[in-house]
């Protein structure tokens, strides 16, 4: 009961030191403020202090965002293409080796893979580097692309197919063509 009535004791000091405030300027120019008037004096209005209360948040669970089809959002590309080889470069190449490189944007998404298609056909696993190194390729024209495949198996996107042109030179191939 005592702390009690100390506290409201203080309360009611900290009321009455709330005063008028009074402003005068001296006899030599300086401006004076004081809580107590004094002749000549002006009294100040002081505006309420500018206070600032938040919006109540209307829910404070966050929201489960959920399509109404999970099976129709896929992810999309937008960029599935053969950097290297040029379309349409010949390759000189003994060996028949063919490095191809692909670009996807953006990155794979998980579970994806990509598939080399060579000559219509896909060629090896699919992996999720985009680098495919081809050897033993024979001489001729082949067509090459990439595919996006997705954990199911399922092509996702297609690059747009090049062709090259392998060509073998025969060893011991004389300058007049014997």
């Amino acid at each position: 009961m005592n702390k009690l009535c100390i506290a409201l004791s203080l309360m009611m000091v900290i009321c009455i030191s709330y005063a008028d405030i009074y402003k005068w300027v001296d006899s030599q120019g300086n401006v004076h403020f004081s809580d107590t008037p004094h002749p000549g004096a002006e009294k100040l209005n002081i505006p309420d202090a500018q206070t600032y209360s938040p919006p109540v948040p209307q829910s404070t669970e966050p929201e489960k965002l959920t399509p109404a089809n999970p099976d129709a959002y896929k992810p999309t590309y937008t960029k599935v293409a053969i950097t290297q080889p040029d379309n349409e470069a010949t390759i000189r190449n003994n060996q028949g080796s063919i490095a191809v490189t692909a670009e996807i944007e953006p990155d794979l998404f998980p579970g994806d893979k990509v598939q080399l298609i060579f000559d219509g056909s896909p060629l090896g696993e699919p992996q999720t580097n985009l680098l495919f190194q081809l050897s033993g390729i024979y001489r001729g024209s082949h067509t090459i692309a990439v595919q996006v495949i997705d954990a199911d198996g399922g092509a996702v996107e297609t690059s747009e197919p090049i062709t090259v042109f392998m060509f073998r030179p025969r060893v011991g191939m004389g300058a007049n063509g014997k």
